[in-house]
């Protein structure tokens, strides 16, 4: 049995009839899921229709040999391992296969003992290939960098919902705005669950045109498409045995959303150009910052898809209606972005920052205390490292002294309030203006506008 309880797939390729039928019945006899091929083309047929872990097979065979089977088994990704047989083992024919890529080989008659505990670490070694593949996509993928940091009730009453519930093995869909965090609600589902020692796949289905998505979501053979010069296993087949989440699932399109429903309805599905059926067993978390009911009447959404996808259903609050972890999270970026040189804010800084309403939620907040801390004098974000849009809040509200007259009662000039910020975030990064445009949040054709109406363009 594998390690998530599923028997190990094993086909025999052997073209004496009586030695496959022992070792099919003492092999199954052994939990394993046993198939048996009578010649190295059929060996061929049957790998191309089933995802077999291992092949057990005979060096000398009718109408494909061993060597000529092998080498075109190892064409596939991820390809089954193939444990050879051969009843006249040479020096020369054993270099042969493990050139061609056998996992190893054994000399007839063998020992079932012998032959069990070279299959078990035969798969063991594809399941490491496997983890491998999925950790490099992983390193290929941007992580998420939020923490889901909270003392507000409502998120703490979510939370333990998703606790009650991800030990089961329905399907999740969590609502909310961009950057809420809903990744790592996603993560909490299956962290929680049976399935946390198996991989936790993630694509956003709105940032992937839909060609290319198709062929990350199921994988694609080699020639599906002129690019495809080998095989590649899509993002169902890593995430076997694990959580498959969707981000953005009301981006997918018409034609995908069928072949999705299709996937969970049968558990298995074809790689694009492939005719082989592939098996998964995954469980799935969507997300959306739509109204999936609403996109179902407006004919965008299929209705039996969405009842497959919202068994569970949790929606994250936006940070502007929790308001009291805007000062836990702040802090929390603080450290984690000044491990090194520790950070303070000051009590002003964190008065605007809680009045903020926050349209990017905690990604944006994440973003603002990260370009704060570059402009942090003295190791304290004040008021003046803050953003436009919100320093200006606090210009525009702050009163006016006696000695001052303004040019129009309860105006302010907002150009002269822009004009010094941007001076004064020049200034801290000696005038570079591509760090100056980012930390302001703006584009560098736009801060050159500006200076050009500053008389400053060619500083």
């Amino acid at each position: 049995m594998t390690k998530n309880g599923k028997a190990i797939k094993l086909l025999i390729a052997e073209d004496e009839k009586n030695f496959s039928l022992i070792l099919q019945k003492e092999l199954s006899r052994r939990n394993f899921d046993v198939s048996v091929a009578s010649d190295g083309r059929s060996a061929v047929e049957f790998a191309q229709r089933v995802d077999y872990d291992v092949i057990v097979m005979d060096m000398t065979m009718p109408n494909m040999d061993g060597i000529q089977a092998l080498k075109v088994l190892k064409q596939a990704e991820p390809s089954p391992e193939v444990i050879m047989l051969t009843g006249n083992a040479t020096v020369e024919t054993a270099i042969e296969a493990m050139k061609a890529g056998a996992y190893d080989y054994l000399t007839k008659p063998c020992k079932i003992e012998e032959l069990d505990v070279l299959i078990r670490k035969a798969h063991e070694r594809r399941d490491l290939r496997r983890e491998n593949l999925y950790m490099q996509t992983r390193l290929n993928r941007k992580d998420s960098t939020l923490s889901l940091v909270t003392n507000n009730r409502k998120m703490k009453e979510l939370l333990a919902f998703v606790e009650r519930v991800a030990a089961t093995e329905s399907s999740a869909l969590i609502m909310g705005e961009s950057g809420v965090g809903k990744e790592l609600v996603a993560q909490s589902f299956h962290r929680l669950s049976r399935r946390h020692t198996e991989a936790f796949i993630d694509i956003n289905c709105g940032a992937i045109q839909e060609t290319l998505l198709e062929s990350e979501m199921f994988g694609y053979e080699k020639g599906a498409f002129t690019s495809a010069d080998t095989s590649k296993p899509g993002l169902f087949e890593l995430a076997d045995g694990g959580t498959l989440f969707l981000d953005e699932i009301g981006e997918l399109s018409p034609r995908l959303q069928v072949k999705l429903l299709r996937v969970l309805e049968t558990h298995s599905f074809f790689r694009v150009g492939g005719v082989k059926q592939v098996k998964v067993d995954i469980r799935l978390v969507a997300a959306t910052n739509k109204r999936l009911q609403q996109e179902v009447e407006e004919n965008r959404f299929r209705q039996d898809l969405l009842y497959r996808i919202n068994t569970v259903t949790v929606e994250i609050p936006p940070l502007r209606e929790r308001r009291d972890d805007i000062p836990l999270l702040v802090d929390h970026f603080v450290q984690k972005a000044a491990s090194k040189s520790p950070a303070t804010v000051s009590a002003e800084a964190m008065e605007l920052l809680c009045e903020y309403r926050w349209p990017g939620n905690v990604r944006e907040l994440k973003n603002v205390v990260e370009r704060a801390l570059v402009l942090a004098t003295n190791g304290q974000i004040t008021v003046d490292c803050l953003p436009i849009e919100i320093y200006n809040k606090k210009k525009l509200t702050a009163p006016t002294p006696s000695s001052e007259r303004p040019a129009a009662p309860g105006t302010a000039k907002l150009a002269d309030l822009e004009r010094e910020q941007i001076l004064a975030t020049l200034d801290k990064v000696n005038w570079h203006r591509g760090k100056a445009a980012s930390l302001l949040g703006i584009t560098p054709k736009t801060l050159y506008r500006k200076l050009r109406s500053y008389n400053l363009g060619n500083n």
